[in-house]
């Protein structure tokens, strides 16, 4: 059976029962198809169903590829949204599916070079250099001995197609197998899931330069959408699926039952301005704080975290325009008891040497074992961890399966570049906060360095299980 009819089916049946009880939408519903019927089977309410997703009928609606059905989902879903969800392929927006994207390609095609000796790939920028992580996203790679690659540098997708062989493998790497397991995020976070502890009631507000491609990986969490700036001549760059999917997907998120806001700003970068202006950064972080007030007016919680990817509050880019609003905005915030997670630099006033740390779990490794999790360090970074290592706080980046902005229900595997750790910080306090409504970003960083693991030359490997058994 075709993935996802069970839910149709469960729609039909409860469409059924509350028929029978002669519930106006369920009669209103049911009328616009069977006018005048007073006894309806269930085969006649999986009609409407079909029908009110788009279908011709049922029949229609259960031989359809996986990700058409995940497709009408979304579609639905988006008619509750302020804004529907933009499709996002290629370096256009477009309203449906192109099957040609969903064709294996060559490795040519993106660039990639193959080297016989190494047994590897490797992926040259505009300057000529050897880049270290490379994309095998809807490549057929199948003709290569790839025994010499090591698979958390690539990025590959669920339809990329590998060698049969096992020898032209990395020795153990089975890539369908690896991929599901790194669905898992880890450091106990299932068992957490298990406990019915799942961000429930807790909001997350995500800034991005980026729009966002829906996924139903996530997309029962995310209640708004909106584009700050945009227009169609501006068609901006790519999509934060993963980054969303590992804070709030149902399957590989660390808050399944978290609700997130996202808003995608243009930035307006030029060559001249490569760093583009921060005034609609200023006036998302203003939206933000508005939704806050009406949420908490309405008696539900606020927006516990904004996030940004980038560390837009740093002297360091002062002379960004609307610098000066966006400082005023986060202040708006801060006072409101938000959360500004940005670039994940810390500020906290009681220790200034507080950092985020960045680990990812290697490739033979257990996700659920500190003991296999390894630190990635910058060399070129303005902060010297190896001087802060008792302050820091590590969360996992990257080497995890996320999903894809490609079909709406594929996923990927993402090579170590992937930059979740300073988001995963936000998806852990989301997860403390639905146990400790009051507890504040400082405190949940110094629990977490108290019921944390630590490692030398890494810093402490966040707990947490340990870290929520501590708030109750």
């Amino acid at each position: 059976m075709t993935k996802y009819i069970e839910y149709f089916q469960v729609e039909a049946k409860c469409l059924l029962k509350d028929f029978k009880k002669n519930l106006p939408e369920a009669k209103s519903r049911c009328e616009a198809y069977f006018s005048g019927k007073n006894d309806l089977s269930l085969m006649n309410t999986q009609h409407v169903i079909a029908k009110e997703y788009g279908f011709d009928s049922w029949n229609d609606l259960i031989k359809q590829e996986p990700h058409k059905l995940a497709e009408s989902l979304i579609i639905a879903k988006n008619k509750t949204l302020n804004s529907p969800f933009k499709l996002w392929h290629g370096g256009r927006i477009v309203t449906g599916y192109e099957e040609k994207k969903y064709q294996l390609h060559k490795p040519d095609a993106y660039h990639l070079e193959y080297d016989a000796q190494k047994k590897t790939f490797i992926h040259r920028n505009l300057k000529n250099d050897v880049l270290e992580f490379v994309s095998f996203e809807h490549l057929d790679v199948s003709e290569y001995d790839l025994s010499g690659l090591n698979p958390l540098n690539v990025r590959y997708s669920e339809d990329t197609k590998w060698p049969e062989a096992p020898t032209k493998l990395p020795l153990g790497f089975n890539p369908k197998e690896f991929l599901e397991s790194r669905k898992n995020p880890g450091l106990g976070i299932k068992t957490l899931h298990k406990l019915g502890i799942k961000g429930q009631g807790r909001n997350i507000a995500i800034i991005s330069s980026f729009r966002l491609f829906n996924h139903i990986e996530y997309h029962n969490s995310l209640k708004g959408y909106e584009e700050i700036g945009f227009d169609a001549t501006n068609l901006g760059g790519g999509s934060n699926v993963g980054a969303v999917s590992a804070v709030t997907g149902k399957t590989c998120g660390i808050a399944p039952l978290a609700n997130v806001y996202y808003y995608a700003v243009d930035i307006q970068q030029t060559s001249e301005k490569p760093r583009g202006s921060q005034v609609n950064y200023a006036l998302a972080i203003k939206k933000v704080c508005e939704l806050h007030k009406k949420l908490i007016s309405e008696g539900k919680n606020g927006i516990d975290v904004i996030h940004i990817q980038g560390a837009i509050s740093l002297d360091l880019f002062s002379a960004d325009d609307g610098y000066e609003d966006a400082l005023n905005a986060r202040k708006e915030a801060e006072d409101l008891g938000i959360w500004c997670n940005f670039g994940g630099v810390l500020d906290f006033k009681e220790n200034t040497k507080l950092r985020i740390g960045h680990i990812y779990c290697k490739l033979d490794g257990n996700v659920d074992n500190t003991d296999d999790y390894i630190s990635i360090r910058n060399p070129s970074s303005k902060f010297k961890l190896v001087d802060y290592y008792e302050n820091t706080l590590c969360f996992p980046t990257g080497a995890k399966t996320v999903a894809l902005g490609v079909k709406m229900d594929e996923y990927a595997f993402e090579h170590l570049s992937g930059p979740y750790s300073t988001l995963l910080a936000s998806a852990f306090y989301l997860l403390a906060k639905s146990v400790k409504e009051t507890i504040i970003p400082y405190e949940f960083f110094e629990l977490g360095l108290k019921t944390g693991d630590f490692r030398e030359g890494i810093g402490t490997i966040i707990n947490p299980v340990a870290l929520i058994e501590s708030l109750k």
